[in-house]
């Protein structure tokens, strides 16, 4: 790979200092080279994962000054590629919205014209940014029929997808993108799939990619000189793998990514795991640390394990404070009252505040539509059971709890052939797992 292909790349890979750097280096070593100080104006710039900074711009107006004034001896593509970014970097800072419309434009006259795959690329991701799916698909789809296993193709297809009614177009995407092979400054392409994954109910899929960019992440970390921007990303993928791993059923490679996303969030999460997994008893003595700080995990803990005192305790304690975990512990102790109103009520919170937060391959850890089943199971509703955990299917495809559960109040309803397909999708979902789920961990 060429220096210039590999700074591309690195863009390719939203890995925006790696890329930057690389194509100084080659601006450094060719002073002449228009198309160098283009990619640092590219590399500076926005993408999907990171907006317009005042600071960037600037940067990048510089780079693509440089650009303007070495194009001499650029192809007339290059130019055209240089002229367009150069529309984006045109005013200051406050006219960026009206610039990056122009660069926009450009694009699109350039990609009509017959562009290259960077040219078909970079348009993309510039309509993208700007919402605009199909015209973008489009483009993704003529870029992926000349070349199926273009990086950045498939990388957009992920995000084109991500927040489609079908995401099924982006499964061939992330098994391609699983199927190569990366750099450690590149994990985020490792990554991309997970979304894909997550999105279409494949937890181990997802699960395997984030493992996969784990441990790219972690030899990346241990360069020396590194891009430092870089190191947030992987909070976020480290949470899409504990989400993966809370789907599934094996609690101890779930305390594995708890444990990764607690050092990384100074968020105390074994407990928390331990209580979706189940382990009531658990859970409550991994609360009885002195600097244990979440009241709800504690009270919920508390309450299944059946220390009541300490249960209302934390009740008491908690008072009117909202949060996930406060509306599914207001939930469980409204229940073991006999309130099942107020039970109800604080599972509607909270399924509210998960559809208005959560999208795409960012998904709840503990669904409240599944929690919303358990509740019903419990009482004997199983009308009400089935429809709470046919709707959280439909916002979280395969999810195992809600396939045990909605198994379950098939059978009180009597659906014999209904409940054995759940069973038999629910074994399925279920397999390699170190836990026998019960109605009561809902």
């Amino acid at each position: 790979m060429s220096p210039f292909a590999l700074a591309l790349f690195l863009y390719y890979a939203y890995n925006g200092g790696a890329s930057e750097r690389a194509f100084a280096s080659i601006a450094a070593a060719e002073p002449t080279n228009a198309m160098a100080y283009w990619g640092e104006a590219l590399a500076a710039g926005p993408n999907l994962n990171v907006s317009m900074t005042p600071e960037r711009f600037a940067r990048a107006q510089a780079a693509i000054a440089k650009a303007v004034a070495s194009e001499a001896g650029a192809t007339p593509a290059q130019r055209e590629l240089i002229d367009a970014m150069a529309l984006r970097y045109r005013g200051t800072f406050a006219d960026a919205a009206s610039d990056d419309d122009a660069y926009r434009a450009a694009m699109q006259r350039m990609a009509s014209d017959g562009g290259d795959a960077t040219v078909r690329n970079l348009t993309a991701e510039a309509l993208l940014e700007h919402r605009e799916r199909a015209a973008a698909i489009a483009l993704i789809d003529a870029q992926l029929a000349t070349d199926a296993n273009d990086v950045m193709a498939n990388h957009l297809c992920i995000h084109a997808y991500d927040e489609a009614a079908d995401r099924e177009p982006a499964v061939p995407c992330a098994r391609r993108l699983d199927a190569m092979s990366f750099p450690p400054e590149a994990e985020h392409l490792a990554h991309m799939p997970a979304h894909t994954w997550i999105e279409t109910g494949d937890y181990a899929a997802a699960l395997a990619s984030s493992e996969r960019a784990f441990a790219l992440f972690a030899a990346l970390l241990a360069q020396p000189g590194r891009d430092t921007d870089h190191d947030g990303m992987q909070e976020h993928d480290v949470y899409v793998g504990y989400s993966a791993a809370m789907m599934l059923g094996n609690y101890a490679r779930a305390t594995v990514w708890s444990d990764r996303l607690s050092s990384l969030s100074d968020l105390p999460l074994a407990a928390f795991t331990a209580l979706r997994f189940g382990r009531f008893d658990e859970a409550y003595r991994l609360t009885e640390a002195p600097q244990f700080h979440d009241v709800a995990v504690r009270g919920y803990a508390a309450l299944l394990a059946g220390h009541l005192e300490a249960a209302r305790a934390a009740r008491a304690a908690l008072g009117n404070a909202g949060g996930e975990a406060a509306e599914l512990f207001e939930a469980r102790f409204a229940e073991s009252e006999g309130n099942n109103g107020e039970a109800d009520r604080a599972l509607d919170r909270l399924a509210a505040y998960q559809r208005n937060t959560f999208a795409s391959e960012l998904i709840a850890l503990w669904p409240a539509l599944e929690a919303r089943g358990g509740l019903a199971l419990r009482r004997h509703d199983y009308a009400a059971a089935a429809k709470a955990f046919r709707d959280c299917l439909t916002a979280y495809p395969n999810d195992p709890r809600a396939l045990f559960g909605l198994a379950a109040a098939l059978d009180g309803l009597e659906d014999v052939a209904g409940a054995r397909e759940a069973r038999n999708r629910f074994n399925s979902a279920w397999a390699g797992a170190d836990t026998t789920l019960t109605i009561e961990a809902l």
